[in-house]
């Protein structure tokens, strides 16, 4: 089982490709390399489920590693430490063609931790986005002798990284024991590991690359204090946000029944001066009315003499 590490302060890493040190390296790969490369970048997905999952065959990143520099590739394993190479590999090819290009949709999915399963006996890597809510529930229903898994390391690091420019990694490594059982393609956890690795930035001096190496230094032992101290502080402004929702949501139900006894008066309004807009009958109309009746009987027929007579003698 591999140490759950952090990125350290890039500025302290060693030199690469002459003098430039390994994010100048990588800073300069990466600017034209979705130009230079279009049919290597990876289409914008976001999966939240293992299902839903990106899969890299390690087809995939050996062609992409043919692309690039042995400087680059000695640099980039630098900024992720002592990775296994199947996982390197994956991360590269994740950095250059997903996480770099896509960078601000990421962050704008807010705090979520990349899973990161590579299956060696497989020739393949399964990547998928947890969210912090789920991270933190996954840990808690975690048994406490699993191998690889949601670690509190993984949780405190989700809670506190720098959404910005940063993206949390838990990585784990599997193969199959040579004699195994060879139905099994996943085979047994070999290596677990997790880090903050920090997007490089165009600008060394911008805010955004000082918000990160401020939590690069964070001590390891100072973490759970940091995470609790962000929680606390979402948790502030959740409170903060749904009260000016609850209050927007009140605001516009008073709005609403304004608007409607408004429409009502109008209503009412209207139908009076419609009512008093009508044109009244004329005096001769109303005595014509009047007489209709008794005209009416005046001019009905009149029977014959006989039949009265008829009636008058049936009636006897």
């Amino acid at each position: 089982r591999g140490e759950s590490h952090r990125a350290r302060e890039w500025r302290e890493a060693v030199a690469h490709d002459g003098d430039r040190g390994p994010i100048d390296v990588v800073r300069q790969v990466q600017k034209t390399w979705a130009q230079e490369h279009p049919e290597q970048v990876l289409k914008w997905v976001f999966p939240t489920k293992r299902r839903e999952c990106l899969r890299i065959r390690f087809g995939a990143t050996q062609k992409m590693e043919g692309l690039t520099t042995p400087g680059f590739r000695a640099a980039f394993g630098e900024l992720m430490h002592d990775c296994p190479p199947s996982v390197l590999s994956t991360m590269m090819y994740l950095y250059l063609n997903y996480l770099q290009p896509h960078h601000k949709r990421i962050q704008a999915q807010g705090r979520h931790l990349l899973m990161i399963k590579v299956y060696e006996s497989k020739g393949e890597a399964n990547c998928w986005h947890i969210p912090l809510k789920e991270v933190i529930e996954l840990h808690r229903t975690a048994a406490s002798a699993m191998v690889g898994g949601i670690s509190l390391n993984d949780v405190q690091l989700v809670e506190s990284y720098t959404v910005e420019n940063t993206f949390a990694l838990h990585m784990e490594t599997f193969a199959c024991p040579l004699g195994s059982d060879r139905g099994n393609q996943y085979g047994e956890c070999t290596w677990v590991g997790g880090m903050a690795l920090h997007l490089i930035t165009e600008d060394e001096h911008s805010p955004m690359h000082d918000k990160s190496q401020e939590f690069a230094r964070v001590p390891e032992e100072d973490r759970a204090e940091l995470a609790e101290r962000q929680a606390k502080l979402r948790e502030k402004r959740a409170r903060k946000k749904a009260g000016q929702k609850l209050k927007k949501a009140e605001m516009a139900a008073a709005q609403a029944a304004e608007d409607q006894a408004a429409k009502e008066q109008e209503e009412a309004e209207a139908e009076a001066r419609r009512k008093e807009g009508l044109i009244a009958p004329h005096e001769s109309f109303s005595k014509l009315f009047e007489d209709v009746a008794p005209r009416r009987r005046e001019g009905l027929l009149q029977p014959h003499e006989s039949l009265r007579s008829m009636f008058k003698s049936g009636a006897m």
